[in-house]
């Protein structure tokens, strides 16, 4: 029997609240994990001292500097895959599963299929190589099936990867600091023939506990300004994947959308639509330029 089957990582950065709680749903989970590894991106708050406090038998590495969810990400699956584990949970700090036998649900899935299967989640997407859009998968497909595969799980959706694919060679890239470094690891997953799958009642549960049931057109929708900065890095990173993984109809397609949706941001106030056209603009060039800053400047 595998001693190591299950292990699970959270990034976290200035969050220690948060995390104390996403670490006490992790461990009442029906099937806690073996290891529970604390990856904190520089924190300055009180993480330390309330883990040693709350779970001190919970491991702890300080980046010493915000590497951002790809680099925290990068090193929590390096670390767990190299001591052994078989099952690796990829967590955030703010993403706990939402239910208390999610986990046990998962590996059986995971499980089920061995080395065939690459990663199981919640909610996963199949990506549309030819516009670079994720597309939905439909609730009678759902109802209809015990799993489905997908073409990527993205972060917080209970994420567990098959260590075997770490041990692989195939990890997070740290540039893209923020933004679609789950997408890029996915799809390189893919290409080496691993199967993503995903648990249709976790999936159906999760669509109805956020409404998610029906989704409206939300094209050029107006957001608060102040997340406009997570466009930089989904175009930025968008654009590297697009080219890293050659599928250049796709580049071409989010260039186009990209800069359409930034002339209908207009739509909302010259202000507005200004503040989203100077965003796709410093994307686009820092892709060009090979920038990847850490912070959308």
């Amino acid at each position: 029997m595998n001693t190591k089957r299950f292990a699970a990582f959270v990034v976290t950065f200035n969050r220690a609240e948060i995390l104390m709680d996403t670490i006490h749903k992790i461990m009442s989970q029906t099937l806690p994990p073996e290891k529970l590894l604390v990856i904190d991106n520089g924190s300055t708050d009180e993480t330390r001292q309330k883990l040693d406090e709350l779970y001190p038998e919970v491991a702890y590495i300080k980046m010493g500097y915000n590497a951002g969810p790809a680099g925290g990400d990068k090193v929590g699956l390096e670390t767990l895959a190299k001591e052994g584990y078989q099952w690796i949970f990829w967590g955030d700090d703010n993403d706990p599963p939402p239910t208390p036998d999610t986990f046990e649900k998962l590996v059986h899935l995971g499980e089920t299929f061995g080395d065939r299967c690459g990663q199981v989640g919640m909610v996963g997407s199949r990506f549309n190589k030819f516009t670079g859009l994720l597309q939905r998968a439909t609730n009678e497909e759902l109802r209809t099936n015990s799993f489905i595969e997908v073409d990527t799980i993205g972060g917080g959706q209970c994420k567990i990867v098959n260590a075997k694919s770490i041990r692989d060679g195939i990890l997070t890239e740290p540039k893209l600091f923020f933004g679609f470094e789950d997408l890029d690891f996915d799809l390189s997953q893919k290409e080496a023939g691993y199967k993503i799958l995903v648990h249709s009642d976790l999936f159906l549960g999760c669509r109805e506990r956020w409404n998610r049931m029906r989704v409206e057109n939300t094209v050029a929708r107006k957001k608060d300004e102040k997340v406009l900065w997570r466009d930089y890095y989904s175009i930025r990173n968008a654009l590297f994947i697009m080219k890293k993984h050659r599928h250049y109809l796709a580049f071409l397609s989010i260039l186009l959308v990209s800069f359409g949706k930034s002339l209908l941001s207009f739509k909302h106030g010259l202000r507005y639509g200004s503040l989203v056209m100077k965003n796709t603009c410093k994307a686009v060039r820092d892709y060009g330029l090979r920038r990847y800053y850490k912070q959308a400047i």
